[in-house]
C-alpha cells in the first residue's frame, strides 16, 4: 500500500515552442476549475479532521474526493509547469497526459497527528515553499530555453518534477490524506 503521494512525468526532450509560448494563457481555465475544485477540497479536509479526531479513521468518500482533485491538480500543475505539452482533460479522466499518479486509501488515521496537523505541516510548507521558488525560477529558465531550442533541459526538469511531488506531498498531508510526513525524497 502506498501511504504516500507518487508520480511520475514522462520526460521529453523535445518540445512544442508554441504552446510552451502561450502556456500562461492556455491553462487559464484549469487554473479557475483546480482553484475552486481546492476550496471545496479545504472544506472536506475540515469535515475529515472532526470524523478523524472523533473515530480514528479516515472517511472513503472524503478521501476519493480529494484524491480525485490532486489528480487533476497534479496534471494542470504539471502542464502550466511546462514540464509536458499535452493539455489535460478536464476532470477526472487522465486522458493521454504523460503523468502517472498514484496513491492508495489507508482508513487508519493517527488522532494525535490530525490534531495538530495544522502546526506540524509548517515545516513542510517552508520546504515546499523553498523548491517551489526554486522550480519557478527553472521554469522561467526553462521556458526560454524551449522557446530558443525546442528542448526542455533534463536537469531542470528533474528538479521541477521534484518540486512538484513535493508539493502534491504537502497538499495530501494538509488534507489529511495521509499521517505519512512529506519528504523531498524522489
Amino acid at each position: 500500500m502506498n501511504e504516500t503521494v507518487s508520480f511520475d512525468v514522462e520526460y521529453t526532450e523535445e518540445r512544442n515552442r508554441l504552446t510552451v509560448f502561450f502556456r500562461m494563457i492556455m491553462v487559464i481555465p484549469h487554473v479557475i476549475v483546480a482553484g475552486l475544485w481546492s476550496y471545496f477540497v479545504g472544506l472536506l479536509a475540515l469535515v475529515q479532521w472532526f470524523i478523524i479526531l472523533f473515530t480514528g479513521q479516515r472517511n472513503e468518500g472524503i478521501w476519493g474526493m480529494q484524491n480525485q482533485y490532486l489528480g487533476y491538480a497534479t496534471r494542470v500543475n504539471t502542464y502550466a509547469g511546462i514540464l509536458h505539452d499535452v493539455f489535460p482533460p478536464f476532470g477526472t479522466d487522465a486522458g493521454t497526459v504523460p503523468v502517472t499518479y498514484e496513491f492508495s486509501y489507508s482508513a487508519e488515521a493517527n488522532r494525535l497527528s490530525n490534531f495538530f496537523r495544522m502546526f506540524w505541516i509548517i515545516p513542510a510548507l517552508i520546504m515546499a515553499m523553498i523548491f517551489g521558488i526554486g522550480a519557478a525560477v527553472l521554469g522561467l529558465i526553462a521556458w526560454f530555453a524551449i522557446i530558443f531550442t525546442g528542448k526542455m533541459p533534463r536537469g531542470m526538469f528533474d528538479f521541477m518534477v521534484k518540486a512538484q511531488r513535493i508539493n502534491t506531498r504537502v497538499q495530501s498531508y494538509g488534507n489529511l490524506m495521509t499521517d505519512g510526513y512529506p519528504n523531498a525524497e524522489a
